[in-house]
Order: C-alpha cells, then sequence, then structure tokens
C-alpha cells in the first residue's frame, strides 16, 4: 500500500510538472505571437510610407532645416538650438516654439548627410515604425486583448491623417512627442508592477524628452492620471497611494522644469499675437463668433476622423469663414462633443477602455481647440496625430466584443479565431492604406503639394501665396527661356493677386513687389512693397526688399534708410546687414562696409555674396591677396554664381 501511494504521488507530481511546462510554452506561444503582431504593425507603418523615400525638403522644412543657419552649423549647433526658438537661424520669421530636440537631430543629419532629405525621411518611417510596434505593447497593457491591441495600433498606423507627419520631415516633432509620451505612459505601468524607483524615474526622463519634442506633450499631465485611475494594477492602497504621488509629482515636477527652461528662452523674444492669414478666428467680431466658429472647426476634426477626405496641408482664412451660434453645423459639433464628454464620465467605471479613448482625444485636442486661448493655426491635420489614438482606442474595444476572448497561440491561430471582425479591420485599413500612400505621392515636392491643394482650398489666402511664391522663385526659373520665365511669372501674379483678393496678406504683396522688380516693373513694385508694409509695418524682409528697389534704381541714400529700418525690426538678418555694407561700399566707405559684411557672415558662415562683397571691397582697397581668398570663398560656397568670379 506505501509502495502503491508513493507511486500515486510521483504520478501526480509528474503530471503538474508536465502541466507547468505546457502553460509555459502556451506562455511563450503567446510572447511570440504578440512580438510577431507588433513586428507586422512596424512592418505596415514601412509599407505605408516607403514610398516618401525619394521627396524633397517641403514646406516647414524650409524654415527648420534647409534655409536655417543655426541648423546648418550641425553638431556644434546643439548648445545654441536648447538656447533659443525653434525657428532662431531662419530670417524670414520668428516664433514662440521651443523643440530643441528634433532641430537638434536635423542639424545631425546635416552635419553628415548635407541637404540630402533621404536620411530624415527613412528616420521618419523608422520612427514611426517604431511607434507602430510600441502601441501595440501599450495597448496590451491597458487591456490585455490581442485583437484590442492590433486592430488599435494597425488603425492607427494606417489612418491617412497621419500623411501630414510622416511625409513631412518637419513633423518628426509631433512622432517623437507622442512616441516618447507613449513610452513614458508604458514605464508608469511597469513602475506600478514592479514599484521599483528607476521605473518612474525612467517614465519621467522619457516625459521630458517628449516635452523637449513638442509643447504639446503637457497634455499627457492630464492623462497620467486618467492611467492611474482607470488602469491601476492590484496592489495595496498604501502602496497605491503612495505610489501615484510620487508619480505625478515627478510629472508635475519635469513639467515645470521644462515651462522654466521655455519661458527663460522664449521670454527674451518679442512676442505677439497670430496673423489672421495664419488663424481666422483673430477675425472674429464678437466671443460668440470666435466660439462658434472654434467649436465648428473641433466637428471637422472629428469628420475627418472618420472620413478622412479631402485631406490639405493649409486651412487659413477664409477656407473655413467664420460662423455663429445659429450656425447648424456649430449646433451639430457643440452637440457631439458634449454627449462624448457625458459619456465618458457616465462610462467611466463601466467601460473603462471607451470612456479613456473619448477622454484622451478631448484632452489631446484641448491645446488645439482655440477655445482656452488662440494658438497660431486655426486648423492643421497633424494636430490629430496624437488625438486619434483616443479614437482607435474605442474603436479596437468595440472590436473585442464580439471577438474571442481566447489568447492566440500563433498568427494562424489568431487569424481563424477572429477572423469575422478582422475582415472588416483590413478592409478600412486598405482604404485607408489606399489613401495614405495617394496622399504621399503629393507631398513629393512643394510643386506637387502647392499645385494640388490650390485646387481643394481655393479660398486659402496661404495656398495661392504658397504656389505664387514657389512658381516666382529663380531656382525654379533656372534653364527656362525668357518667354518661359515671362509667362511663370504672370502665373504666378495671377496666384498672388488671388492671395490678396482673399485678405490683404503681406507676405503675398511682398512676393508680387519682388517679381514686378525682377520684370523691371519699378513702379508696381513699390506700390506692392507699400502694400506689404501697410499689413505688416514691423516686416524686415519687405524693407530689406525695398531697400534693394532703391539701391537697383540708383537711390543709395533710400535704400540705406530701408536697410537700417529692417536691421531694426530684424537686428540679426544678415542678407539686410550685407545689403547696408554695400550702400557704404557705393559711397567709398570701404571699412564700413567691410564691418558690415563681416557680420553678415558671422550670422550667415554660408552667405556668398557677402564673401564676394568683402572680396571686391577689398580689391577697391588694394588688398588683391584678401580679395582672391573671398572670391575663391565665395566660388566654394555658390559654384554656380561665383564659380568664374576672379
Amino acid at each position: 500500500m506505501a509502495v502503491a501511494g508513493k507511486k500515486s504521488k510521483i504520478a501526480e507530481s509528474r503530471q503538474a510538472q508536465q502541466q507547468l511546462k505546457a502553460e509555459l510554452l502556451k506562455n511563450e506561444s503567446v510572447k511570440k505571437t504578440n512580438t510577431l503582431l507588433a513586428l507586422l504593425i512596424a512592418f505596415a507603418a514601412i509599407v505605408l510610407y516607403g514610398n516618401t523615400l525619394n521627396h524633397g525638403f517641403v514646406l516647414d522644412d524650409y524654415s527648420v532645416i534647409l534655409e536655417n543657419t543655426v541648423t546648418q552649423q550641425g553638431v556644434k549647433a546643439i548648445p545654441e538650438i536648447f538656447s533659443s526658438s525653434y525657428r532662431s537661424g531662419y530670417t524670414l520669421s520668428t516664433d514662440e516654439l521651443y523643440r530643441p530636440l528634433p532641430k537638434s537631430i536635423f542639424a545631425i543629419s546635416w552635419q553628415l548627410f548635407g541637404d540630402n532629405p533621404l536620411p530624415l525621411h527613412l528616420l521618419n518611417i523608422l520612427l514611426y515604425a517604431i511607434t507602430g510596434f510600441i502601441l501595440f505593447r501599450f495597448c496590451l497593457r491597458l487591456f490585455n486583448h490581442q485583437l484590442f491591441a492590433f486592430a488599435t495600433s494597425l488603425l492607427f498606423i494606417a489612418h491617412p491623417i497621419h500623411t501630414e507627419v510622416v511625409a513631412n520631415i518637419k513633423s518628426m516633432d509631433e512622432i517623437l512627442s507622442f512616441l516618447f509620451c507613449i513610452l513614458s505612459a508604458r514605464m508608469l505601468f511597469v513602475y506600478y508592477s514592479n514599484g521599483k524607483l528607476s521605473s518612474i524615474i525612467l517614465a519621467a526622463l522619457f516625459f521630458l524628452t517628449a516635452l523637449f519634442s513638442k509643447e504639446s506633450s503637457i497634455t499627457f499631465i492630464a492623462i497620467f492620471p486618467l492611467l492611474i485611475i482607470l488602469f491601476k494594477p492590484e496592489v495595496s492602497k498604501q502602496k497605491k497611494s503612495h505610489s501615484a504621488t510620487l508619480a505625478i509629482g515627478l510629472f508635475a515636477a519635469v513639467t515645470l522644469f521644462f515651462l522654466l527652461i521655455r519661458y527663460s528662452i522664449l521670454s527674451k523674444l518679442p512676442s505677439g499675437d497670430p496673423s489672421v492669414a495664419d488663424n481666422l478666428l483673430m477675425a472674429a467680431k464678437s466671443f460668440d463668433q470666435r466660439f462658434a466658429t472654434a467649436v465648428l472647426i473641433l466637428g471637422m476634426y472629428l469628420k475627418l476622423v472618420f472620413f478622412p477626405h479631402p485631406l490639405i496641408f493649409d486651412y487659413s482664412y477664409n477656407q473655413i469663414p467664420l460662423t455663429g451660434i445659429s450656425d447648424f453645423g456649430f449646433i451639430l459639433s457643440l452637440l457631439i462633443y458634449v454627449a462624448l464628454f457625458v459619456y465618458a464620465i457616465w462610462s467611466f467605471k463601466k467601460y473603462k477602455l471607451i470612456s479613456f479613448g473619448i477622454l484622451f482625444y478631448l484632452i489631446s485636442m484641448s491645446i488645439y481647440s482655440n477655445i482656452f486661448y488662440i494658438i497660431g493655426s486655426s486648423f492643421g491635420e497633424r494636430f490629430l496625430y496624437t488625438a486619434v489614438f483616443g479614437i482607435c482606442v474605442v474603436v479596437g474595444y468595440l472590436c473585442t466584443l464580439i471577438a474571442s476572448p481566447e489568447k492566440s497561440f500563433s498568427l494562424k491561430d489568431f487569424i481563424f479565431k477572429n477572423k469575422n471582425v478582422l475582415i472588416p479591420v483590413f478592409i478600412v485599413t486598405v482604404l485607408f492604406s489606399v489613401k495614405t500612400m495617394a496622399r504621399n505621392e503629393v507631398w513629393k515636392s512643394n510643386y506637387t503639394l502647392y499645385s494640388n491643394d490650390v485646387l481643394l482650398a481655393p479660398n486659402s489666402t496661404r495656398t495661392h501665396y504658397y504656389l505664387g511664391n514657389y512658381l516666382s522663385k529663380d531656382v525654379n526659373l533656372k534653364g527656362k527661356t525668357a518667354k518661359e520665365i515671362d509667362s511663370i511669372q504672370l502665373v504666378a501674379l495671377a496666384e498672388l493677386k488671388k492671395s490678396v483678393d482673399i485678405y490683404p496678406f503681406g507676405d503675398a504683396y511682398n512676393q508680387m513687389g519682388i517679381i514686378y522688380n525682377k520684370r523691371k516693373d519699378y513702379q508696381n513694385s513699390f506700390e506692392s512693397y507699400q502694400k506689404a508694409i501697410e499689413a505688416n509695418p514691423s516686416d524686415a524682409v519687405v524693407y530689406n526688399n525695398l531697400g534693394s528697389l532703391y539701391f537697383n534704381t540708383g537711390k543709395v541714400k533710400e535704400a540705406q534708410e530701408m536697410y537700417e529700418k529692417a536691421i531694426k525690426y530684424n537686428p540679426n538678418y544678415p542678407d539686410a546687414i550685407m545689403n547696408l555694407g554695400s550702400t557704404y561700399g557705393m559711397k567709398q566707405e570701404y571699412d564700413t562696409a567691410l564691418s558690415y559684411f563681416f557680420k553678415a557672415i558671422k550670422l550667415n558662415p554660408n552667405l556668398a555674396q557677402a564673401y564676394y562683397y568683402i572680396g571686391i571691397t577689398y580689391r577697391y582697397k588694394g588688398d588683391e591677396n584678401n580679395a582672391q581668398t573671398y572670391i575663391a570663398k565665395a566660388a566654394q560656397i555658390d559654384p554656380q554664381k561665383f564659380g568664374s568670379a576672379k
């Protein structure tokens, strides 16, 4: 009997070991399947945006990379980047943005690859793919259901609204911001699981990195408590309270640290309200009109989430007309948003994921709503980049209600168990993908973007300006015959006139002045510059251009006055400083001229024209050695223009 009992215990022990081994194998299979699903999401991101690798620099890429003298200093500029505004180094604008991380990446790329956009497009795609991978893992933390994580992250990655972000290098700030916010949120869950101080410190560092990528990351200071309340792990109440206090305290400290740095840098710069051309709400005549239009725009955002067509890069004045509180669109939008908020609160405990998804969307959009304060733009598709995740969470959860709750141990098993749900998800994904890849092609160059979207946004003052400005650039007229140039300039003028017909946009008048000047129509050029000054009396660029008009027509004294005004409004404007030096050169005050030329190249070491002027001035002074040195430097920087200069 004793022997039989002993054998029975041995058999039970072996059976228990076999069951444990089988359970471990199942868990390992689930982990492998999850990794494979996450990799599929990342692969989908690469496939969707692979056709952007041959794209050039487009739109705002010019202000932060291609025409930014700080970025073009390369790695050595990184300390300056962290102590200056986002567009510092671009003479045509000032801004109140502080995003040192993406700009530092652009500077490193410039150091390694120069003006080649391929590495940065590739990096955008890879960062987006990593976002997809991390997003899947994060979704499993929210709700341990494979279909939820897969559907949510796949719909997010495939959504066409993201084309403006991924296809446009400048919008790396959006990708980095969301990626590091999600990494921070994921580490918050890890901290709650293991209780290690290192985990919450890493979460705080990820959040700080997100803030250094884009200021809108600050909305996560409201999302982190939401995550803690809704998805708290099973720990003791005492530990839970202590953990929450420490976590929120650290996130708050990081936010305060960032805001103090940002304030210390941007408070030194002149600030002002956005222009009507950029944010149509500045034209609102009453609070009611401003509020109604802002709410209507929020409704337009929601429409693009579910029906992303048409997609347009610019919605400036007057593409979206101002409206009032009696407008049906405003009323409908207001009712929808109120209903969403009420439902999110009502379902806070019953349907946690739905509540979280809705509140995530509302919190993320709050900073762009123009309701609490006016931002630099009235509408932008890129503003939906982070917020769309909230809606994807809701859709992903709804998918699980009709799916198998069982975990899958292989990709084949996952597809078979969830085929009834995956079919409609894949259909939507295919439709999204077709739209995404088609829209990517529009972002190939400035010309493809402007010429396409001016038809989609015919009432935007900026779309007409962008196209007219692009067509009239010297670089786009190279190799053209005189007749072709004349024809292109007339088309450009027609677009610019459409722009100012919609709104008296100073930039458009300025560009008209440039074109008229090139056509030797000096009277119209002068009148255009005057209108540009009326629209924006402190625009240094216009004064510089008006100075050049005077200079080219022999009015050196008037030219000098205009250049001095340009420098008054922008003391670090290298072109105006160089041009002011040329007026002293005309008066044979060579030492004064040289002082301005050297100041110009200090501000912009790649200003070839200034090096050439230095060389010529030295020649007039009888110093041929220095003359040859600086003329050679000009030829080195711009061989096409100064290669034959002696």
